[in-house]
């Protein structure tokens, strides 16, 4: 019964993919990317959260309230919601650099306002590097998840099927397959965790659950570089979530910067599914489950919770919760390549290389995720050391003011050497997260390094505005559209 659900799930999210090429404009690598920018606050709703709402919220969050408490939610609930105020101000301006530069990619962005083709390739490379094991975590949560729930044995065949679905996603079209697919990701995740939570009500207390968290708290305590490290992470992250790729390639698909302010307001919403999964996390610690590992609390507790049927409903969420982000992040990691770093590659072939690139990606992927776990594991703790490097360029072309190429590729150079490095050594950093000394760096070079100047408005008119930039090094004239 619990396979049949399954399935039926995973061909009514084909079908959906294939709905939304019906919305598709023309078959152009814009369209493929950014759906001709014509998504409404729905949709970009549901693709902001759709990157939390992912393999990670069943596994690891739910791990880590198994393992270390309410320390762990903390830290992991407090970056997010702070990550929303700075979201709020930040992406409608990542947008309307995007719409006057006509982007599609981050490196777009920076090349066309930076005049740099240099500065291109370092950031492709940069997102590139540490985006590595995105896709990795997907299969290895999903085949941890599907076989404890005894949906599929065989962990080849479901990770073949797995990324078969997820090409066929993007080849039908693109990032609208993508949006459309995690609106019903999305309901079908808040449905089956309130399904969980309903059958745990009716055996406990919730008080009682929540009181094993307060306990511990009581007992252990929180050392003074556990603090720092908590405080340190929470801004890092905060500042670094609105500018994550896959953030950025979901925001390029709204329709104005008044869209995408109006999603964030309401983003903090889905933050009402994580006391849920807090509940989970704890009663399988009340009731003494036996788990292989801390990240099986929320499958030893759906098997003990819920019927078969409702198993493989669950199994069919969890399946989603990877696949959306997969493609997410394929479409990402296939335009980087397709548009930045093959050079003079025409626009027509562009969709091509991208899914050639995509398929590559899936199957490098799936050979990691079976072969070297710790060092995906190493990688992926570092992709926001790397990802979030990319802050002061986004910041000087909000802001308009230009720097050193150049200088901007050493500091996110620096950046990552400075961070990864302190983490891979060991270093003792008073539990100060080592990102965020890298974006210390990286900072401190641009602004003693990179001859940063504001251009000088020299004429305003109705419709557009002119903008000088005089400098020692180029003089160059940019002329941006006020409306667009």
């Amino acid at each position: 019964m619990a396979i049949i659900f399954f399935i039926l799930i995973l061909t009514a999210s084909i079908i959906v993919a294939i709905i939304s090429k019906r919305r598709a404009g023309a078959q152009n690598i814009k369209d493929y990317l950014t759906a001709s920018r014509s998504f409404g606050s729905i949709f970009i709703f549901f693709l902001g959260i759709g990157e939390t709402y992912s393999i990670g919220m069943m596994t690891a969050f739910p791990g880590g309230i198994y393992h270390s408490g309410y320390p762990f939610a903390s830290w992991f609930l407090s970056y997010v919601l702070l990550a929303y105020p700075v979201g709020y101000f930040l992406t409608p301006r990542i947008w309307q650099l995007a719409r006057n530069t006509n982007a599609a990619t981050v490196p777009d962005i920076f090349r066309k306002v930076f005049n740099s083709r240099a500065l291109e390739i370092t950031v492709a490379f940069n997102i590139i590097l540490f985006m590595i094991p995105w896709a990795t975590i997907q299969f290895s949560g999903l085949t941890l998840v599907l076989s404890g729930l005894n949906i599929v044995s065989s962990r080849w065949l479901l990770m073949l099927t797995a990324g078969g679905i997820v090409f066929l996603y993007i080849a039908i079209s693109g990032i609208r397959a993508s949006a459309y697919v995690s609106v019903m990701k999305d309901l079908l995740v808040l449905f089956i965790i309130g399904t969980i939570v309903m059958a745990l009500l009716k055996t406990d207390n919730p008080a009682t659950l929540f009181q094993i968290g307060t306990d511990e708290l009581h007992n252990t305590g929180i050392s003074g570089r556990q603090e720092s490290f908590a405080m340190s992470t929470m801004f890092f992250q905060a500042i670094g979530l609105p500018i994550f790729p896959l953030s950025c390639a979901y925001l390029m698909t709204a329709r104005s910067a008044r869209t995408v302010m109006r999603a964030q307001i309401f983003m903090p919403l889905y933050m009402v599914i994580f006391p849920f999964m807090m509940l989970i996390a704890f009663y399988a610690k009340y009731h003494h489950l036996t788990l292989t590992s801390p990240n099986d609390a929320f499958i030893e507790t759906v098997k003990t919770l819920l019927p078969p049927a409702m198993i493989g409903i669950v199994a069919g969420g969890a399946a989603l919760s990877a696949l959306v982000v997969l493609s997410g992040t394929c479409l990402v990691i296939g335009s980087l390549v397709a548009r930045n770093l093959v050079p003079g590659l025409p626009e027509k072939h562009q969709k091509t290389t991208s899914q050639m690139v995509i398929m590559l990606y899936i199957v490098v992927s799936m050979i990691l995720a079976t072969m070297v776990p710790t060092l995906v594991s190493h990688l992926y703790n570092m992709t926001y050391f790397g990802v979030t490097q990319l802050l002061p360029c986004f910041l000087l072309a909000i802001l308009s003011i230009r720097a050193r190429p150049r200088v901007l590729c050493a500091g996110i150079i620096l950046g990552d050497a400075v961070g990864c490095g302190l983490y891979l050594s060991g270093i003792d950093t008073l539990g100060i997260n080592p990102g965020l000394i890298g974006l210390v760096a990286n900072t401190a070079i641009v602004f003693l390094a990179g001859n940063c100047q504001r251009p000088q408005k020299v004429r305003h008119h109705a419709e557009q505005e002119y903008i000088v930039i005089k400098e020692n090094w180029t003089d160059r004239s940019l002329s941006t559209s006020s409306g667009s």
